[in-house]
């Protein structure tokens, strides 16, 4: 089914009509070095170097009202020590637009095979396992300007994942969602919101039947040129099914809030964004997380060519249908400073500060590493026809 679906949107991209259409071939490639003296995030501490890379491809198509892009590459990723976290995950992801007068229509599709233990602050909070996790997702949408002021817009999206351990989970998710835009002034707009989605889990002792609505208020408001605020308000239901392997089901029904606001300022030399969100999603656990995070990102221009960053975040992780089980507290502090030496490649020196806090282990655990990042974007060839 990869190589089938690969070799159909390669041939949608070589598609050809009378319009002239401009190809671009680039790509991108950005090797790093890394020691952490806890990669598996536990008490007992184990340090180890770590390389990757994500060599990566891009073919984009562009003609008067159309625009196709497929992305492909490799993540690798080799340890010194721990080899059996050793792999070579590939992934590609296709985008297109098309967009009229009043209508915009756009379909994504990607395929990723990644490692779990990298999602493991947002999910089971497990950094030992070597567990790899398939993905494959398909999202089409729809906008409409009903006026100069008011749009809706259709978005769904069905996603896949797959696990090659079986203390996990398998699980698929649909989604479909409807907005209302309407701008007030030439800075403000604001609408509505409505979602409703479903997840199926599959373990080992276990299937759920996940149901989740959701209502909100969105907005965006421009203070000026380099102020800006914005996000959504909103309420949630989750309604939830479990069934054990004796066939007896578990029913329960929990209510919430969904907030996501952020602040941002982009200014000649500083630039900031902060951020807060409430938000739910599916476990490979078989569970429903819900996760209340804090973040924030700063960036000064020192020079031409040298810039520093920084980075933290703060988020508690629960079970959405169960307030009293394990609650998780991850925290996150990156500063790094980043040297364009050329126009299109960057050295990058960062450190990185991580630490989780378990209630039902009653554990408190940390990491400390530093990385050394090339990033190189390579231009690449262009051309019309």
């Amino acid at each position: 089914m990869y190589r089938i679906t690969t070799i159909c949107l390669l041939n949608l991209l070589l598609v050809s009509n009378g319009n002239a259409a401009e190809w671009a071939l680039t790509a991108t490639l950005n090797p790093s070095l890394e020691y952490d003296d806890n990669i598996f995030m536990r008490e007992d501490k184990q340090g180890d170097y770590h390389a990757s890379a994500s060599p990566t491809l891009l073919v984009s198509r562009e003609l008067e009202n159309t625009v196709l892009s497929l992305s492909a590459g490799y993540v690798l990723d080799r340890y010194e020590t721990a080899r059996q976290l050793n792999t070579d995950n590939p992934f590609w992801r296709f985008s297109s637009q098309y967009q009229t007068e009043r209508s915009q229509w756009g379909l994504d599709l990607s395929y990723a095979e990644t490692t779990s233990r990298n999602d493991a602050a947002d999910d089971t909070g497990d950094f030992e396992t070597n567990a790899i996790v398939t993905s494959q997702s398909v999202s089409p949408s729809y906008r409409f300007q009903l006026s100069e002021r008011d749009s809706l817009s259709l978005n769904a999206t069905y996603s896949k994942r797959d696990y090659s351990t079986a203390d996990f989970s398998n699980n698929k998710t649909r989604s479909l969602s409807s907005s209302w835009q309407h701008q007030f002034t030439e800075r403000f707009n604001g609408g509505v919101s409505v979602s409703v989605s479903n997840t199926e889990s599959t373990g080992l002792l276990l299937t759920t039947d996940d149901n989740t609505y959701n209502v909100s208020l969105t907005s965006n408001y421009e203070l000026s040129e380099i102020w800006s605020m914005g996000g959504s308000v909103g309420l949630r239901q989750l309604q939830s099914e479990q069934t054990d392997l004796f066939g007896t089901t578990i029913k329960s029904k929990s209510n919430g809030q969904s907030l996501d606001l952020n602040v941002s300022y982009n200014g000649d030399i500083d630039s900031f964004k902060i951020g807060l969100s409430r938000s739910i999603s599916p476990s490979s656990t078989g569970d429903v997380n819900e996760v209340d995070k804090f973040n924030i990102s700063l960036s000064r221009q020192l020079s031409e060519t040298l810039t520093a960053s920084l980075s933290a975040s703060y988020q508690v992780t629960t079970s959405a249908s169960d307030e009293s089980s394990d609650k998780r507290k991850n925290t996150q502090l990156s500063p790094s400073i980043n040297w364009q030496f050329a126009p299109e490649s960057s050295l990058s020196l960062s450190y990185n500060y991580r630490q989780q806090k378990e209630s039902a282990l009653n554990t408190n655990v940390n990491s400390n590493g530093i990385m050394l990042t090339l990033n190189y974007d390579w231009e690449g060839l262009r051309a019309s026809r």
